[in-house]
């Protein structure tokens, strides 16, 4: 009868496991708490700069996160979900430039961070908006899936 399996090739498998395993279930990006703390008209920015990176935020369920490239500061952009986004006619590319209008502010991981409020892409002159007029995201409960007054066609 074989015992457990060990060596070199089974704690290399394991500590690989282990790692995947980590790296899936540890937040990379601006946790919700961040995000819950609110959009701060106070703290409104309008900057335009390149896609330098695109990603999900909390795990896989939340907003797409941009890091927009400006001269030499990074901004990490908290968007909305791709569903949301593809119906706005937005599209997130690494190269692209992009104008965000949104409220900035520093993350407890002590990087720069905006909410996005409404999102420009010059090259098609699209836009996008993101909260209401109280600031509130657009894509959660409340007008899900209807054409806003101000959307583009």
């Amino acid at each position: 009868m074989k015992g457990r399996p060990s060596g070199p090739k089974y704690r290399a498998i394991s500590l690989l496991t282990a790692f995947f395993l980590f790296a899936l279930l540890a937040p990379s990006h601006a946790g919700s708490d961040d995000i819950k703390e609110g959009y701060d008209e106070n703290t409104e920015i309008t900057i335009r700069g390149t896609v330098a990176e695109v990603s999900r935020a909390e795990m896989m369920r939340g907003p797409m996160v941009v890091r927009l490239r400006q001269n030499n500061s990074i901004y990490n952009v908290i968007t909305a979900p791709p569903w949301f986004l593809t119906r706005q006619g937005i599209s997130l590319t690494v190269g692209s430039f992009l104008e965000v209008q949104g409220s900035k502010y520093y993350g407890r991981d002590g990087k720069l961070y905006l909410i996005g409020r409404r999102l420009r892409d010059p090259a098609t002159g699209r836009i996008a908006d993101l909260r209401d007029m109280g600031c509130k995201p657009l894509w959660m409960g409340h007008g899900h899936g209807k054409k806003r007054q101000n959307e583009t066609e």
